[in-house]
């Protein structure tokens, strides 16, 4: 199986790609989709050709979640025109794709949580549900991933992960809510298993964890204050111990 990596940058990907690249023949693609893509697609087009492509892996995307909509964000282009651009173009090849939705879907019938990057990952799980394609389509939808090599600290773990390793600095954050978090090392193998869909369109849902985040901040404070036992794998935190210490020893 030669898979094509799109977006090897994301935190998601370099997770799989460190997992799964001893294990596989990976390919990536690294020219960027812009607003005038005949060249992106001639690049690409070729590429696929020449490397035998079986699957793509979509990792790329435009994760600006606000309510506030910014036209220079291009969202629209990078969530639901190019991933259908990529399916209309390898139809006749056959080629299979593993995209991904996010759990924010749910809100865009509520107009104080809607969001253009809700919409564009709505309009793309309905569009592909009814184009006429020949490609097997996987959609993985998640909530909120979280782990080591996540270094968008305008998300609230890698924030989380800065305030414990630099306490003098003042880092705001909103400890006082729920989120429900997935740990990037248990959806890699959710990612891998799409390789092998022979569904024509398969959707899966990951759901993940309710967290407290004043008690996992609370919880891992205490921990380090008294040097305890790291926690162990059956800890609901012992994830976020390991994150931790992914920062602790590649942040500086």
């Amino acid at each position: 199986m030669k898979i094509l990596i799109i977006g090897k940058n994301s935190f998601i990907a370099q997770n799989f790609i460190s997992k799964y690249s001893n294990k596989n023949k990976f390919f990536y693609f690294n020219l960027h989709f812009t607003d005038n893509y005949k060249n992106y697609i001639k690049k690409i087009l070729l590429f696929v050709k020449k490397n035998k492509i079986n699957h793509i892996i979509n990792f790329a995307g435009n994760n600006d979640n606000s309510i506030f909509l910014n036209t220079n964000k291009n969202i629209l282009r990078d969530n639901f025109i190019f991933p259908l651009t990529l399916v209309e173009l390898f139809n006749k090849q056959r080629i299979n794709f593993t995209f991904f939705l996010s759990s924010e879907i749910e809100k865009i019938e509520n107009s104080k949580e809607n969001s253009l990057y809700a919409l564009s990952k709505f309009f793309l799980q309905d569009s592909l549900k009814f184009i006429s394609k020949r490609n097997k389509i996987s959609l993985i939808k998640i909530d909120n991933v979280y782990g080591p090599r996540d270094l968008n600290f305008n998300r609230l773990i890698p924030s989380l992960m800065l305030k414990l390793l630099f306490k003098k600095k003042k880092i705001k954050i909103r400890l006082n809510q729920q989120k429900k978090l997935i740990y990037v090392k248990n959806l890699l193998p959710i990612i891998f298993k799409t390789i092998k869909n022979k569904k024509p369109f398969n959707v899966v849902n990951v759901k993940g964890k309710n967290i407290n985040i004043l008690n996992l901040w609370h919880n891992i404070n205490k921990t380090l204050r008294n040097k305890h036992e790291r926690s162990t794998k059956n800890n609901v935190f012992s994830n976020f111990f390991e994150t931790l210490e992914w920062y602790k020893d590649n942040l500086w």
